[in-house]
């Protein structure tokens, strides 16, 4: 069951999904505002043009860059 899921992400939906995922996850972390990271860790946060940026903005970042990258070829596969 687990090979069949893995290899289902390897089709166009499956890669889509992940794109939409990465996209949506992407947009939440770099909208929220600076926290704890994991619940523990001290909250990084620094000002950068006037806009708060700590630790999961930057991973948002990261994660919306590669969610838009991953629809990019899912649109080509079509």
């Amino acid at each position: 069951m687990f090979n069949r899921m893995c290899m289902w992400f390897s089709t166009m939906n499956g890669q889509c999904l992940v794109g939409l995922l990465g996209v949506v996850g992407g947009g939440h972390l770099l909208l929220t505002e600076a926290q704890p990271v994991l619940g523990f860790l001290p909250k990084f946060s620094m000002d950068i043009g006037g806009m708060t940026v700590g630790a999961q903005q930057l991973v948002g970042v990261g994660l919306l860059v590669s969610g838009l990258c991953v629809l990019g070829n899912c649109r080509m596969m079509m």
